[in-house]
């Protein structure tokens, strides 16, 4: 009988349980629940048209500004070259420094002036 009691005690202790009066830990605390929000539907991004004006600046290093000016047709080009599309030995490997959103910033800026 002793040995039975023992064994119980042992599985008692063994599957959880309180044994001996052993103290238990803490439950864990649980982390506050935050009120419902509503999804936010997230705006699009809207490249600022100073960013675009910056990044262009670059291109004036062997393009003339005038050149550049007016071009409708840019925007497909600079992807064109992105891609490999259009071979180019400069043209691809400085486009690959851009994502489509700053080429297309860079594209507007240029659209946006007067052709000469």
């Amino acid at each position: 009988m002793k040995a039975r009691a023992i064994w119980l005690l042992l599985a008692g202790l063994a599957a959880g349980g309180p044994g001996l009066g052993l103290a238990q830990p803490p439950p864990q605390p649980q982390p506050p629940q935050l009120p419902h929000r509503p999804q936010q539907r997230q705006q699009p991004h809207v490249p600022d048209p100073l960013q675009g004006r910056n990044w262009a600046a670059g291109c004036t290093g062997c393009h003339a500004s005038d050149w550049l000016s007016g071009r409708d047709a840019l925007y497909p080009t600079l992807l064109d070259f992105k891609s490999g599309r259009r071979p180019a030995t400069v043209m691809q490997q400085l486009s690959r420094g851009y994502d489509d959103e700053q080429l297309r910033a860079i594209a507007d800026h240029f659209s946006g002036r007067p052709a000469p």
